[in-house]
């Protein structure tokens, strides 16, 4: 899940509701290595204008603050620091030049030892949504996460406003170990075999420090006539994941494997068997362990019978036959499925709606023929007559340490331009993937995403732009934006010798799905400024030219200024 949530976990009731669904700052000096707080009396006049035309500014950067307001100096909220060295700090200042008086933050990472060249370190923001249900995400936004030290750009701490994004946590991880911090702790945990849903971990090499705990209950436990035993164990990494497996002793042959529950149907439970390769043996050990827990029985069977761990009077159901010879099935019409499996007949998980305009409305359901796969499918109102009408299924998933969700893709034969109902597409819930959904109606557009909360269900919406809804628009240039869904914000600046300065900007024009743009700017005269990325080779190379927008993940963006004869560019993030 590409949402943090801690409860997360051992009991059904709660398993199913997820799924259908101050402290003092600590004061300390400042490195050299961050900011040299000038003097409180001073700062009014080193403020200079904000980096943004609407306040609060989203992703500036905290080296470029020359004045702070009296009592609003950077402050150390929090630090972490790993085995290797790398740490993580996160800070909060006024700068002087927000006159609205807005509490900024951002992080300090500093890699070191194993945190060198595969590192990361981001900003998250934590909500309470009360009923011990506590959401962490990471800031989806292109300058809050790098993977080379130094610091983020900044962000309002704490805000209720609609439309802005704010941040009060930070991590980091250097691929061994992960550290977090927020306002109340600071907590490093090792990073495990996984994050977040675990497939194939194998419990044996899994370290005894890495667990917070491994329970074996007598309950879960089971013998044949013949000696044959199975133990269906579980437990919780200290990184936040929980486990399941299967132990077994087979003194005379036979096999144990694992059962995964599929929900309480007419006759009692109903249990089918884990289809992974890794949840079966044929000899003494151990299965491989996964993100199942609360779904899961152990089973064993020799020639002297057959016994499983829980519901010893259900029987493990074989499904019916599939309309496709391999599964999962592709392009099936979800009116031709006679039959789901219990506990999950189709339901409404999201739903993209345009006010007084076009609706996709997404389901989730289980055929009987494969209880191993979810299958998600829309419904499409589309006003006739229109042109520029369309709705589409989508998927993405979740990338790296911090669960940054991927720019999201349309799933093939899922498009629609009139009203009515898309094939079904599976998703194996082991694999990361998110249902989304994208439906326009000629003059808006409206995205729902399973991604991060998934306990409500939200919509984005806004109007058609200068492309098609969800792709990437090319030479566009910011004025032709009228507004933005995010505030217009200053990244990074550079300076000439001789004083012209190039400007690196971004933000998420209005029309924009789920991209972020940026581009290059300058007052300057004489001079020429352009944007870069980095290439897959590491190398840098021109992606557009002056003040023209380029859609991009603001990791490694940079902007350039020549005057024929000195040159330099913005630092990357990354």
């Amino acid at each position: 899940m590409n949402s943090d949530t801690e409860s997360r976990g051992e009991r059904r009731g709660l398993w199913r509701r997820l799924r259908g669904r101050v402290v003092p700052l600590v004061v300390v000096a400042l490195g050299a290595t961050l900011l040299t707080a000038p003097a409180a009396a001073g700062a009014a006049r080193a403020a200079g204008p904000a980096p943004c035309p609407q306040l609060p500014c989203q992703g500036s950067d905290p080296g470029a603050v020359t004045g702070w307001q009296s009592g609003g100096a950077p402050k150390v909220v929090k630090e972490a620091v790993l085995a290797s060295g790398t740490r993580v700090k996160l800070f909060t200042g006024k700068p002087a030049w927000d006159t609205a008086g807005w509490v900024y933050s951002w992080a300090e990472v500093q890699f070191s030892g194993a945190g060198v060249g595969k590192g990361r370190g981001w900003l998250k923001t934590e909500e309470n949504l009360g009923d011990g249900i506590n959401i962490k995400s990471p800031l989806e936004h292109p300058r809050s996460y790098r993977d080379t030290s130094g610091t983020t750009g900044m962000y309002v701490y704490e805000t209720t406003r609609y439309g802005v994004v704010h941040a009060n946590a930070a991590c980091v991880t250097d691929g061994e170990e992960t550290g977090c911090i927020n306002a109340i702790t600071s907590e490093v945990v090792p990073a495990g075999p996984c994050a977040g849903w675990c497939s194939e971990a194998d419990p044996d090499a899994i370290a005894v420090s890495d667990w917070s705990y491994v329970e074996r209950s007598e309950y879960d436990r089971v013998q044949l006539p013949s000696g044959a035993s199975v133990q269906k164990a579980h437990g919780r990494l200290k990184q936040g994941s929980y486990l399941g497996w299967a132990e077994g002793e087979l003194p005379a042959g036979g096999r144990f494997w694992l059962e995964a529950w599929q929900g309480s149907g007419r006759w009692g439970e109903v249990y089918t068997e884990f289809t992974p390769e890794g949840a079966s043996r044929t000899s003494s050990g151990s299965t491989r362990a996964y993100s199942w827990l609360p779904e899961l029985r152990a089973c064993v069977s020799d020639s002297s019978g057959t016994a499983c761990t829980r519901d010893p009077e259900a029987t493990t159901t074989a499904p019916t036959e599939a309309p496709c010879a391999v599964l999962p099935c592709q392009d099936v019409d979800p009116a031709t499925v006679t039959e789901w499996m219990p506990n999950y007949e189709p339901s409404l998980v999201e739903d993209a709606n345009i006010y007084q305009g076009g609706r996709l409305k997404i389901y989730e359901g289980r055929p009987a023929w494969d209880p191993h796969h979810f299958y998600y499918w829309g419904e499409a109102e589309l006003p006739p007559g229109r042109d520029g009408v369309s709705a589409t299924l989508m998927t993405h998933t979740a990338s790296g340490a911090d669960s940054r969700a991927q720019r999201p893709v349309a799933v093939p034969g899922t498009g629609l331009t009139a009203s009515g109902t898309t094939r079904m597409t599976p998703i194996d819930p082991l694999s990361g993937k998110q249902i989304a959904g994208l439906v326009v109606d000629g003059t808006n557009w409206a995205f729902a995403t399973h991604q991060g909360n998934n306990i409500d269900m939200t919509d984005a919406e806004g109007p058609v732009g200068p492309c098609t809804p969800g792709e990437k628009c090319e030479g566009v240039k910011p004025s032709f934006v009228t507004k933005w869904a995010s505030v217009a914000t200053g990244w990074a600046t550079a300076a000439l010798p001789g004083g012209a300065a190039v400007t690196l900007s971004g933000s998420r024009p209005v029309w924009s799905v789920s991209d972020y743009y940026a581009w290059a700017h300058t007052t300057g005269q004489g001079v020429t400024v352009w944007l870069e990325d980095r290439q897959p080779d590491g190398s840098y190379q021109k992606v557009a030219g002056d003040t023209e927008m380029k859609a991009t993940s603001g990791q490694y963006v940079r902007a350039c200024i020549s005057d024929g004869s000195a040159t330099t560019c913005t630092k990357a993030l990354g």
